[in-house]
Order: C-alpha cells, then structure tokens, then sequence
C-alpha cells in the first residue's frame, strides 16, 4: 500500500476517534466546509468536505454521499501534484458507512478503491484495479468505521462532557487496512482565526510508532466548542516541518455559518 504524508495527514484529520458522551443529530444535508493547509505563509494545499442536499439509497438502505477532496496548490502542484477523492455513503440511522469510494492521483501514482460494506454479516468487500487479486473479502467487526464515517461519530457526541485527560481510541478502514487511532482530550482552549476568537477542545492525536512525526505530542487538533462541532484548527510537528490546518469556510446550504472578520 502507498500512503502519502499528505494523505495520512486528511485521513487524521477528519478520522479521529468514536466518544462515548450524549449522542447529536450531526449528519447535515448541503453542508460545506474548507481547509487551508499550509507550512508558514505558503500555501501548500486545501481540502473541501461536502455533503449531499438529498439522500440517495444502496441495497435498499437511505444514505447521505460525502465527498472529501484533497489536492496540491501553487508550487506544490507543479512538483508534487496530488489529487485524492474519497467518497462515503452513510446510513443517517446508525452512522456506518455503506460504501465506500477512493480516487488517488498523487504523482504518477494511481488508486481506485470501492468498499462495500456489509455489516450485519461482518464483511467488507474490497475490489480495486491496482489491487491483486482485484478483488476479496476482509472480516470486519460490525460496528467499522470508513475514513469520513468516523468523522461524524465524532462530531455526533457531545464534547463538552469529556475530561481533560480522558482517552479514546477507534479503528477505521481505509485503503485496504485497519488503522487504530488514540486521542487525548487536553483542555479548552480560545483560538484565534479570520473568523476572531474561537472556544475550542484541544486533543492530541497518537500513533503507533513512526518516522513521520517530531515527537508523541505532534498532532494538535482543536475542535470547535458549539453545536457544530467541527475540526477547527490542526497542527502537525514533522520532522520535515511545522504544518497548519485552518477552517476557510464553512456553509450550510449555501448559508455561512461563521463570518470572517473584516
């Protein structure tokens, strides 16, 4: 499997962790949200999550589609071009992924991945084109979770009961293996931004073992201290270089939902 920095980086951003607190009403028809990703004042990259107006149906089953692209800008685009869709069918009712759906372009390298997912029979089916054999089958447990599914479980909780220090982990599907994520809650915290100061929960983010990141305390994410509840800032310490993750832009069919400042 081929994973870019830039995709493990999406892929923990909007993948984090499932909370055990009161459950919200989270999966917003027409939603839209933009990020900035940068490396001091150069803009390296921008990410855009959508979610369908209307809700659509696969075996029978409602659904809502989103969407999260993720691609390269400036000088970033003529030397190491990316382009990374992924695309997730969510059953509003339980907030399990249905199906599944991967686009890579990330140089000359290429990767399509559909997943169907069948829960009740604790199976996942996998078929890619890149893959040998294109196609097969991979027990899974029957509560898990894809890259933008565990996005909402998040969001669907209500943070503000957590406790500093408290810990959670989850396990998501994403290109063919399972990844296991831990999270720290460490405090609330006001964040400056376009749109003035914002209260937030701090977290930090924790992985096995790696040679991507500076230190255990690397990834800083702060997510947003309301009813929205969305990831509002993120840093990462590489050993490459310092990276932030800002919200641009948030709406709900076609309304702004924060104003940027003057």
């Amino acid at each position: 499997m081929k994973t870019s920095n830039f995709t493990l980086l999406i892929l923990l951003f909007f993948q984090v962790f499932r909370l055990t607190a009161q459950e919200k009403d989270i999966l917003i028809g027409g939603e839209q949200l933009k990020y900035r990703i940068h490396l001091g004042f150069i803009n390296a990259a921008e990410a855009n999550i959508r979610s369908s107006s209307n809700l659509g149906s696969i075996r029978q089953i409602p659904t809502r589609k989103i969407e999260i692209e993720g691609k390269t800008l400036g000088i970033f685009n003529v030397f190491s071009p990316l382009l990374d869709v992924w695309v997730s069918h969510i059953d509003p009712s339980t907030l399990l992924p249905v199906k599944a759906e991967m686009n890579k372009r990330e140089g000359r390298y290429r990767k399509q991945e559909v997943v169907d997912f069948y829960h009740d029979k604790g199976i996942a089916q996998i078929s890619s084109p890149q893959n040998s054999p294109k196609d097969k089958n991979l027990a899974i447990s029957n509560s898990m979770l894809d890259l933008i599914s565990g996005y909402y479980f998040l969001r669907k909780k209500n943070l503000q009961d957590l406790e500093i220090g408290q810990k959670m982990s989850a396990k998501i599907l994403v290109d063919g293996q399972v990844y296991e994520i831990w999270c720290v809650v460490k405090g609330f915290e006001k964040v400056e931004s376009k749109f003035g100061t914002k209260n937030c929960i701090r977290t930090s983010l924790v992985l096995p073992k790696n040679n991507l990141f500076q230190d255990k305390d690397a990834i800083r994410l702060w997510i947003s201290q309301d009813n929205y509840q969305i990831p509002f800032k993120m840093e990462v310490n590489l050993k490459i270089g310092f990276l932030s993750i800002d919200l641009e832009d948030y709406k709900i069919a076609g309304k702004t939902i924060y104003t940027a400042l003057p």
